[in-house]
């Protein structure tokens, strides 16, 4: 490998954004990991400035600087992934640079390089091989919809892309049983795909790009042929790769909408499609996910939904654009399962301050860090989905 390889794929905006760092120190203060482990390698603005001599030498022939070593360049290639890809670098860059494009770019460099993680190698080839990256195998993934009335592969109007952790963590099947519930209860005309595959995040945020198209056709084929128009997804990650990355990857529009189960719940509740019976009476707050609230600008949507439902609802002291990452995104808990359940932790606490009973998550990965770390704490707060939340309240139709 030589160094010029390590940033070949990088676009001439990227390559300029690294060139053209200040290093102020504004990514490094926000950063949810370095906060906690104090790795300068796991640090944005580090990251940065080891790898512009790479940048450097590529883009200026003429540049004298010293290079980084290759034992150098391995530190770096593993401080990649010691990153949730929460935003929080972004929201503060004075230059607004897209960080955590630039994050994803650095991963699929360091894996074309031989320099990935093997957890990440790991995860990537589970993905491929079972179409999911949880080491489940793919037949049973829709295990969870045994004994339930949950339409399968049928033509319908709406597609519910349930995701693997929804699809195969038994914590979570009762969430995905909500959100048919929210269907149900609307009216929606509705179903499961019969052959859903990962989504393809382990792919585009560990790096193993090569077969991501694979995965976006694949999926992309079997919603078109349900006939639908509307995609549903209670993942912000699977949210996110749909709406934004599969028209990137195709080089065509989607022929159907993609909206979050918050959006869904939001507009069933101002069009009347759905009522609520009641109200909850338990302390409620809610975790911003980081890719639906700062990566994806949906906020309003759930705090509508819950002023219908609850009657003690109070806001996290970090919250919204600026919510503060749970520790389980961007493949980090892979990496470091410790550190990640330490950065829930805190957030669980906040949770505790503020006297809440219930935290409510949008995201089944924040879900899974953040009930996980009430556990380890022995935390009286309790982590529920947000599908599960509002179904618990749903006045089903007679």
């Amino acid at each position: 490998m030589t160094q010029e390889n390590l940033t070949a794929n990088y676009r001439k905006d990227q390559s300029l954004w690294m060139y053209a760092c200040s290093r102020c120190g504004e990514c490094v203060d926000e950063c949810p990991v370095y906060q906690e482990t104090g790795n300068k390698y796991e640090a944005p603005g580090y990251k940065i400035k080891a790898l512009r001599p790479v940048v450097s030498r590529r883009i200026l022939p003429f540049f004298l600087g010293s290079a980084p070593s290759e034992e150098e360049l391995k530190r770096v290639a593993d401080g990649l992934y010691g990153c949730t890809l929460c935003g929080r670098c972004v929201s503060v860059c004075p230059y607004h640079y897209d960080l955590v494009d630039l994050w994803e770019t650095s991963r699929e460099s360091a894996i074309r390089n031989g320099l990935g993680p093997a957890p990440i190698l790991e995860m990537i080839q589970i993905t491929l091989a079972e179409k999911n990256f949880l080491k489940r195998p793919y037949a049973a993934r829709k295990n969870w919809t045994k004994g339930e009335n949950i339409p399968i592969g049928k033509k319908a109007d709406t597609v519910y892309f349930v995701g693997c952790v929804m699809s195969y963590t038994p914590t979570l099947r009762s969430a995905a049983r909500s959100a048919g519930t929210i269907l149900n209860a609307a009216g929606e005309n509705w179903t499961i795909l019969e052959d859903e595959w990962c989504c393809g995040v382990p792919l585009k945020f560990g790096g193993g790009t090569e077969k991501f198209r694979e995965f976006v056709e694949h999926n992309v084929a079997a919603i078109e042929a349900t006939g639908a128009n509307k995609v549903i997804s209670s993942c912000p990650g699977c949210y996110r790769m749909i709406k934004q990355e599969y028209p990137k990857a195709l080089g065509r529009p989607l022929k159907f909408s993609v909206i979050h189960m918050t959006e869904l719940v939001d507009e069933y509740a101002k069009s009347g499609k759905v009522s609520f019976s009641g109200k909850l009476e338990a302390g409620l707050t809610y975790h911003d996910p980081c890719e639906l609230s700062r990566l994806l600008g949906i906020v309003d949507a759930p705090r509508n939904v819950f002023s219908r439902i609850a009657t003690k609802f109070a806001e996290l002291p970090e919250n919204r654009y600026n919510t503060h990452c749970c520790g389980g995104g961007g493949l980090y808990k892979a990496m470091n399962t410790e550190m990640s359940l330490n950065i829930a932790q805190k957030r669980i606490g906040q949770a505790e301050n503020l006297g809440a009973e219930i935290m409510a998550a949008a995201c089944p990965a924040c879900f899974m860090n953040l009930s996980q770390a009430a556990r380890f704490k022995k935390s009286g707060v309790k982590v529920l989905d947000f599908a599960e939340i509002v179904a618990q309240q749903i006045q089903t139709k007679q």
